[in-house]
């Protein structure tokens, strides 16, 4: 049964479909820690800053209407293997993730590419599924965006705590922001990844966080 006490009282709104759902462990000091688990305070290991300390979590049902979430909220399904995941892998759909495909050097100059999860719709198998009533979208907030860990072979990128207005407030720019590729760009990029799957994990991925945090 869902327990709301693990969750913000208000689900996410369907501009808000972004998170790391629950099941995921990411890469901590302590090793791999259940999302469910990281609390603001916790050191979790980032693609390109070693270990940042969680400013803020937020915590969300993925949807908490009586009636049916429609099929557009639904998160995606990933087969294992596709995205260097190791098991089948759950993604919200507005939720943001780096992939590493040799096609994203040739047209953008660089391997790495930060895409929308919905982008990758239909591609590889990757299919949309109706949320259960206990998922929960965990967010982890840095003071810069980070891109970090996940188990299931998937590199998450994460807000930083400052909102759209302290950055328009600002006399100086965010410590670090990543470009994400934009809808066509990027489903440009899925369509091109069905002939480059990744069955390993990428080069720099954290070996030493492998001890589990129960």
């Amino acid at each position: 049964m869902f327990d709301r006490s693990m969750a913000n009282d208000v689900a996410l709104q369907p501009s808000e479909m972004t998170g790391i759902m629950t099941g995921t462990r990411v890469a901590t000091r302590a090793g791999w820690c259940p999302i469910e688990k990281v609390d603001a305070g916790t050191e979790v290991l980032t693609f390109d800053a070693s270990f940042q300390e969680v400013r803020d979590v937020q915590r969300a049902p993925i949807w908490t209407d009586n009636k049916a979430c429609p099929q557009h909220l639904w998160p995606l399904e990933v087969p294992a293997g596709v995205l260097g995941n190791r098991d089948t892998l759950m993604l919200m759909p507005d939720q943001s993730i780096l992939v590493e495909i040799d096609a994203a050097e040739v047209l953008f100059g660089d391997p790495f590419a930060l895409i929308p999860v919905r982008a990758l719709d239909g591609v590889c198998g990757i299919t949309r599924v109706p949320p259960e009533p206990e998922m929960i979208a965990t967010t982890l907030r840095f003071d810069a965006e980070q891109i970090v860990f996940a188990n299931s072979g998937a590199m998450f990128l994460c807000p930083s705590t400052n909102n759209l207005l302290d950055i328009a407030l600002s006399d100086s720019a965010p410590e670090q922001e990543y470009a994400v590729l934009p809808m066509g760009a990027a489903q440009q990029l899925a369509a091109l990844l069905g002939a480059a799957i990744h069955t390993e994990a990428p080069q720099n991925w954290p070996e030493a966080a492998a001890a589990p945090v129960s």
